[in-house]
């Protein structure tokens, strides 16, 4: 597969196999660099030989063999000295002060441009892409709101007296109103009173507010009760936190190339007889030691276990012959990575008929990026993935969309499926993830032994360029 001319690789993809070898190559992540309008980072995909020469090359990794200990321990041990030299990868800045900021003026321009008065959201990745407010945050029937205001772009939270102290909120309501000033940040309320009487009483202006999707219904409620107009968060307020700004493309690239070379680590060291746990529990260990452990996450499946594509399968050891389904990311400075590889163990082998269909995936996934480029509609990029996989006789089994955005959510718009229509925007990050799931009843119907899974995953910046495999 051949970059744009234009492009600088920065993350990688999986080649096809080589004269119908059935020996799987590891499909690895890309990025290219492309200028429109400055530089923009484009997450591309480009060919990787995993059986090739030098540390990529079969066997390559520590305690290789079949004597090698198939425990978690012993898979870790393994796989550290070949993570341990992509660790800088993880070298990027948090999002800095003043581009919160931006966020902050850039949300109160929408909503004054939607009519409404304020925005409220509780804690969420929306708090944390404009105030620096974690998701992580306990919500309770004790509202914790933050508020911004459309016409002065003011910052101000509701709490209950005592609750956060301590938080590391990023705002700055100097000049910015003459009506309200920095001391009144804070709206806080006692046990015995309405959270939502009193901020109806503290902002007596605010007859209609825009209310963050992720907002639970009683916030509505509580707001409706007091008076206040709520009215759902619009496509053009979520359009701005799914356009990624160059930091943010910068933090994404950074775990997700990492979190591919986890993998491929992972892969060099795995073994037939290993148990599904040994994987999750190694790969757990592998992020932690880098530091960025407290968002992983992961859906290890084996054989016909990988029929299942969002995991519920467990206790199952890898046997010969089987694919090695790993779905799996975590996060930096919050935002996340989502990498899914079909994979064999090193020297391993499946069936050609098997080895043909992680083929199709892989051309289904090509077909995809020929079509993820601006103003495509996100049905239309879907269907294109599908053509290949029903031309191939597997269309019934292609039961997911085609992909999702990426950020400071593991999903989050835009969503790339047969029922949304909306457009991809310059700057969105999503996923490409195509997949073919027959379970073992089902193989039965069409002449098969035995269930299985492929599924391969990338996420990719949208440019006006698209992507050229």
């Amino acid at each position: 597969m051949a970059m744009p001319d234009a492009s600088e690789p920065l993350l990688p993809r999986a080649s096809r196999p080589r004269n119908g070898a059935v020996r799987l190559w590891v499909l690895r992540l890309g990025v290219a660099v492309v200028t429109i309008g400055g530089l923009l980072v484009l997450l591309n995909l480009s060919l990787h030989d995993h059986n090739g020469s030098g540390d990529d090359g079969a066997g390559s990794g520590p305690n290789e063999g079949g004597n090698a200990p198939l425990s978690a321990a012993s898979l870790e041990a393994c796989a550290w000295p070949l993570l341990e030299p992509h660790v800088s990868l993880l070298d990027v800045p948090a999002i800095a002060r003043d581009e919160y900021l931006s966020r902050q003026e850039t949300l109160a321009s929408a909503l004054a441009a939607a009519g409404v008065d304020a925005f409220v959201a509780e804690p969420s990745a929306s708090t944390e892409y404009y105030a620096n407010i974690s998701s992580s945050f306990d919500l309770s029937e004790r509202p914790f709101l933050m508020l911004l205001e459309a016409k002065t772009g003011v910052f101000s939270y509701l709490f209950e007296t005592g609750r956060i102290a301590g938080l590391d909120m990023v705002y700055d309501n100097r000049d910015r109103t003459d009506s309200q000033n920095a001391t009144e940040v804070a709206v806080a309320w006692a046990e015995e009173e309405s959270p939502y009487a009193v901020l109806a009483r503290a902002r007596p202006g605010w007859k209609k507010v825009m209310l963050d999707e992720h907002a639970r219904y009683m916030i509505a409620a509580g707001l409706q009760g007091a008076g206040i107009e709520v009215v759902p968060m619009s496509e053009t307020v979520q359009a701005l936190r799914a356009v990624k700004t160059a930091a943010e493309v910068a933090l994404l690239r950074g775990i997700n190339t990492f979190t591919l070379e986890l993998v491929r680590s992972v892969q060099k060291c795995l073994r037939v007889g290993m148990a599904q746990e040994a994987v999750v529990t190694a790969s757990s260990h592998l992020f932690a030691r880098v530091g960025v452990g407290e968002g992983y996450w992961s859906i290890v499946l084996f054989g016909d276990q990988a029929a299942y594509p969002h995991g519920g399968k467990h206790g199952k050891t890898l046997a010969e012959g089987e694919f090695a389904l790993i779905d799996i990311g975590s996060k930096l400075h919050g935002y996340g990575s989502d990498v899914t590889r079909t994979i064999l163990p090193t020297g391993a082998e499946v069936s050609n008929e098997l080895m043909g269909i992680w083929r199709t995936v892989f051309a289904a996934q090509s077909a995809g990026f020929e079509r993820m480029r601006v103003n495509e509609t996100c049905s239309d990029v879907d269907a294109a993935s599908r053509v290949v996989v029903k031309e191939a006789g597997y269309g019934p089994f292609y039961t997911h969309r085609l992909g999702h955005g990426l950020g400071l959510e593991m999903h989050e718009h835009p969503y790339l499926n047969g029922a949304n229509s909306e457009k991809l925007k310059l700057g969105e990050v999503v996923t490409n993830e195509p997949g073919i799931y027959v379970t073992t009843e089902q193989a039965k119907t069409i002449g098969k032994k035995f269930g299985f899974g492929v599924r391969l995953e990338d996420p990719i910046l949208v440019t006006d360029k698209g992507v050229s495999p």
